[in-house]
């Protein structure tokens, strides 16, 4: 008996050891805590998709992301998603036991699905809902796990679920001008109000030249205007506008149209409208329809490939809108 009790002690022993071995020795992907991306560059499609039905799908092809297939996502905001978020986002802990099932109906009726590609495998693949009562982290459910728990990003806010918004005007390129001089072979101004100070600005060998001629071209100012499109990029949409009013304005002659054209690649054009044309958007308006007070910091806007209309600043496009006697030596 005695025997027996020693060989069955060493073969606990024995089972012991191998799942302590088992459990150590696991590949970290098989973690269920572990939901960080260490190099988010193997990333190639990332699928969002809320309670609601909404989703997107970011598509990485030949380095550049998109939206849905459909337009370039903002750059800053696919790196802030990648480098800032999916890299650095950490499980603190399991929600406590008195509040999982709470959560867990929480997650189930509001929360995003984000699921993360290498190619066609699915490295990735959670639940990211609502913060916790001191939005020091966000509730997290990751597939496969028998528990909810709290995830955040260490030193930052950790507000996780607006990081993952489900909303593609939020991942749209905000970008509409990006040259650099050298990049630029001209610039064309239509000016639809005075059309006699419409102009077209070339360069060439450092040169430039203006169309329709000036008897005196400054080559400072044309050399000045051409510094002046770097990223420009549009404000917001005119989501407070109905399909009626937006095609209305769509269809309305812009007061002045912006094209450059890049010495390689696809010419962009800007066309810009006042607020104040329009009975609509943030203008003040009296009794009898007469604006009061117009919205004068702001355009709406249309550009090249873009299918919204959109909202800009005068602070950050004012500077383009210029005549063509601006380039006159002696004004």
């Amino acid at each position: 008996m005695k025997k027996i009790g020693i060989v069955s002690f060493i073969i606990i022993l024995g089972i012991l050891g191998y799942l302590a071995y088992q459990k150590w020795n696991k590949p970290a992907k098989s973690d269920i805590t572990e939901i960080a991306v260490n190099d988010p560059s193997i990333i190639t499609k990332i699928e969002l998709k809320d309670r609601e039905g909404n989703e997107i799908i970011l598509t990485k092809k030949e380095g550049i992301w998109y939206v849905n297939d459909m337009l370039p996502v903002f750059l800053p905001k696919i790196e802030s998603l990648l480098n800032e978020t999916l890299k650095n986002i950490r499980i603190k802990g399991p929600v406590a036991k008195t509040a999982q099932k709470n959560v867990v109906r929480k997650l189930v009726g509001h929360s995003i699905h984000v699921q993360l590609f290498q190619g066609s495998e699915r490295i990735r693949d959670y639940y990211v809902g609502s913060p916790n009562p001191d939005r020091s982290s966000t509730y997290i459910y990751i597939e496969g796990s028998e528990t909810p728990f709290e995830a955040h990003i260490f030193g930052f806010a950790s507000l996780l679920e607006p990081k993952f918004s489900t909303n593609p005007q939020d991942w749209f390129n905000k970008t509409i001008f990006d040259f650099k001089p050298d990049d630029i072979s001209s610039i064309e101004v239509m000016n639809n109000e005075i059309p006699e100070e419409s102009f077209q600005l070339s360069k060439k060998d450092s040169f430039y030249n203006i169309s329709p001629t000036l008897t005196s071209l400054s080559q400072s100012a044309s050399r000045s205007y051409f510094s002046l499109f770097s990223f420009k990029n549009l404000e917001g949409y005119a989501n407070y506008l109905n399909l009626e009013q937006k095609d209305s304005i769509k269809n309305t002659q812009p007061f002045i149209t912006i094209k450059v054209n890049p010495i390689q690649g696809k010419s962009i054009a800007l066309n810009l409208y006042r607020k104040g044309d329009f009975k609509i958007g943030n203008n003040l308006y009296d009794k009898q329809g007469q604006v009061i007070l117009e919205d004068t910091e702001r355009y709406f806007a249309t550009f090249t490939d873009f299918p919204y209309l959109v909202t800009v600043q005068d602070y950050t496009m004012g500077k383009l809108i210029v005549k063509r006697s601006y380039f006159r030596s002696d004004f």
